[in-house]
């Protein structure tokens, strides 16, 4: 066995023998010698293996010293190539996964889970909703419309856990990461199928797993339809990349055809645009059949139009058995694979008739003229695309719908897409290239997908966590290139094939020698360092800051304490935090519109009291902020006088009446208000301004709570917000809680006068 002892330490030195191994012990078990350039075996491999002594030079050619040897010595190789790559396997998906989990201690806090941002509290909600019948889940009717695959399926998750607002925020917070873990695996297989060099997969999945884009949108805490949708889209891809890379006998094509139907079904099923994100299918499948025409057949574009089958056949049973989704978006799925079977009509005609591929191409442009047309006058599509359009109209007030450079400026796409886009954007023109040239239709789709997704998100930035799994997956070979360019690993196995042979596959990783393993590191420090820390920077803008944590916290038990009910601790607050506060307070976190149309009115208005009778019945809690931005605000406006003044009277403008400071944070970034009718102090004054003051002490801060009135013909009333003695013009009148809670009258018992 020191034969075999010694070739696997060869081995592990040059893994690529591998191949060239298993190619020479299938020709040795059938000729006595044979020749390296009739046998398709790489002369030089052969030239080091008869340098080391397991080949051996024949009459007739050459032939294996030991061929027992060298199966054992190849098993043994594949056993530490298999072990090798399962731990680099691991170890890019737990640095994908410990990107994801910088803001769990702002998640868990105690008995409650504090999901990141908005959005996901909706989700919470619907959740929440779906089990409130009991421990199997049920959509509520308004849930099966937008995204009722993703509601269901964290119902199911949330259900076997005990259900509960607790087990819901656990599911719903570590549903994200879970869904990353998904997509980076998917981006690995993509990146793997196309190169045949799993250090170029192993690459894009480190990329992916510092993406700012998408790595803060897979946070856990931060649950909406966008995780899932990076996992149908990539399945979807390496389902087509992989019966791109297939031939047609291969038993298997079958299965990988109704993965693809699979994963686009549920893309359907999940989100309501998705005809949005399996758009490009279009362009990809028309490169697709342009490629097989040039090629002379369409023997890969059939499996793929099959999975296109599947996924209208179970999409539409659902939505007929189960109501769910709009019917729009499940005909967009309908029209996408007949599509896929004219596309095939024009291969075949193309094929049979012996034309070239720029008459598929001419018959192409002539079938999208006419699918645009259809798509225009088909009842429902046209409304329906009509609004999705303009919700990429510029001006809307919303940060994720905004473009990359928008807020960051040039350092927008850096800041956004980390490193990769740098990686990504040359290796897409030799993809380009490619995959045209040499027929390797998967280079074009996994570009098209990129290019698509990265112009999206140059008018609005949240889509570039869709464009991040195939920006990664370019990436990935951009990054294994550039290392090879200076020489710290071998050259990616399509880069290093001629024209007309296929490219040596590399299924194995080795560790360089230390000098290039310390350069090699400091590289991947770079690549992946400057990802990590703009994910972390984003993450912290996300995280629900301690002063509104502890808001919310008080807020609920203050109404748990009166047992209020909705809409009466109903909480106004800032549109973007509006879902958490009121899913925390009082269960409802369906939508924010309320709080959008007139929070912000409300804050720049003086008229406290107009916004009160509106209020009225409607709101329990208000909840005001720090405004540093703004340089401060006209001392008239609501929001400098509850705010900065608590409601109190300034020596120019008068107190607020109908909004009683009840909670300020710590450090003063957050007061709470409720609405209440306010008790009014009537008397007699002879003078021309009267102040009313008392102190007020409230969880948080401690203030002089002050009215001013003018009396008119020697008689005053005022209305005032706080309980409390208060001290009028060297007199004091008592008011107590309910008379501010009835809106009672209280008299001054002593008449003022004017010293």
């Amino acid at each position: 066995m020191g034969d075999a002892d010694g070739l696997r330490r060869l081995l592990d030195e040059r893994p690529d023998l591998r191949g060239t191994l298993e190619r020479l012990l299938d020709v040795d078990e059938r000729a006595d010698a044979w020749r390296p350039d009739a046998e398709g075996v790489d002369p030089e491999s052969v030239a080091t293996l008869v340098e080391a002594g397991h080949v051996e030079e024949a009459s007739s050619g050459y032939r294996l010293r030991d061929p027992a040897a060298v199966r054992a010595a190849l098993d043994a190789s594949r056993t530490a190539s298999r072990t090798r790559l399962r731990r680099a396997l691991v170890a890019g998906v737990a640095l994908l996964v410990a990107v994801r989990l910088l803001p769990i201690p702002d998640v868990f806090r105690g008995d409650w889970v504090v999901l990141l941002s908005n959005d996901p509290y909706m989700y919470r909600y619907l959740v929440d909703r779906s089990l409130a019948g009991g421990v199997v889940p049920s959509l509520p009717a308004f849930a099966t419309r937008g995204e009722p695959l993703l509601v269901a399926l964290l119902a199911a998750a949330s259900a076997p856990v005990g259900g509960g607002t607790w087990a819901s925020g656990a599911v719903v917070a570590w549903y994200p990461v879970v869904a990353a873990a998904a997509t980076g695996l998917c981006v690995y297989g993509i990146a793997t199928r196309l190169t045949g060099d799993v250090r170029s997969g192993l690459a894009a999945l480190s990329l992916l797993a510092v993406t700012p884009a998408h790595a803060y949108r897979t946070s856990i805490g931060v649950a909406d339809h966008h995780a899932l949708d990076y996992v149908w889209l990539s399945l979807t891809v390496l389902a087509v990349v992989d019966l791109l890379a297939r031939d047609r006998e291969r038993r298997e094509t079958w299965l990988v055809a109704g993965l693809l139907g699979l994963g686009l079904a549920g893309q359907t099923l999940s989100w309501e645009a998705a005809p949005l994100l399996f758009f490009p299918l279009v362009p990809s499948l028309a490169l697709v059949a342009l490629v097989e025409a040039r090629r002379d057949g369409s023997d890969r574009l059939a499996p793929i139009v099959g999975g296109l089958g599947v996924a209208a056949v179970l999409a539409h049973g659902v939505h007929l058995l189960a109501g769910w989704q709009y019917a729009e978006t499940v005909y967009a799925l309908d029209l996408l694979f007949l599509g896929g079977l004219g596309l095939c009509g024009l291969v075949a005609a193309v094929d049979r008739g012996g034309w070239s591929w720029r008459v598929l191409l001419g018959f192409e442009a002539a079938f999208g003229v006419v699918a645009a047309v259809a798509w225009r006058y088909v009842p429902g599509l046209s409304a329906r695309l009509a609004r999705g359009l303009a919700f990429f109209r510029p001006g809307r007030s919303i940060g994720e719908l905004s473009s990359l450079g928008s807020a960051y400026g040039a350092f927008g796409p850096l800041l956004i897409l980390g490193f990769t886009p740098f990686l990504a954007v040359p290796t897409l023109l030799w993809a380009v290239r490619r995959g045209w040239r040499r027929s390797e239709a998967g280079w074009l789709v996994v570009s098209v997908y990129a290019v698509f997704f990265g112009a999206l998100a140059v008018v609005q930035r949240r889509f570039a966590g869709e464009a991040a799994p195939f920006l990664a997956v370019l990436g990935g070979v951009g990054f294994v290139a550039l290392a090879a360019w200076f020489d710290l690993v071998r050259v990616p196995a399509p880069l290093r094939s001629d024209r007309d042979s296929p490219p040596a596959a590399v299924d194995d990783i080795r560790v360089p020698d230390r000098t290039r393993l310390l350069l090699l590191g400091g590289f991947g420090a770079v690549a992946v360092g400057t990802g990590g820390l703009y994910t972390a920077l984003i993450d912290r803008l996300l995280v629900i800051d301690d002063a509104s944590y502890r808001a919310a916290r008080w807020m609920h038990d203050h109404a748990e304490e009166r047992g209020w009910e909705f809409p009466e601790n109903y909480v106004l607050s800032k549109w973007g935090r509006n879902r958490m506060y009121n899913y925390f307070v009082n269960g409802e976190a369906r939508g924010y519109g309320y709080a959008q149309r007139n929070y912000e009115d409300f804050l720049f208005s003086s008229e406290g009291r107009e916004w009160y009778r509106r209020f009225a019945g409607r709101v329990g809690f208000v909840v005001t902020r720090d405004l540093p931005h703004l340089g401060g605000v006209h001392p008239a406006r609501l929001q400098a006088r509850l705010h900065e003044r608590y409601g109190s009277a300034s020596e120019r403008y008068g107190g607020v009446a109908h909004f009683r400071a009840v909670y300020a944070a710590d450090d003063g970034s957050r007061k709470v208000f409720t609405l209440v009718p306010g008790a009014t102090i009537e008397g007699s004054a002879d003078a021309d301004e009267l102040s009313l003051s008392t102190r007020v002490s409230i969880p948080g801060a401690e203030f002089d709570y002050v009215r001013r009135v003018a009396p008119e013909a020697g008689s005053f009333a005022v209305t005032v917000a706080h309980p409390g003695t208060y001290d009028v013009g060297g007199s004091s009148v008592a008011v107590d809680e309910r008379d501010v809670l009835e809106g009672a009258t209280v008299p001054l018992d002593s008449a003022i006068t004017d010293d």
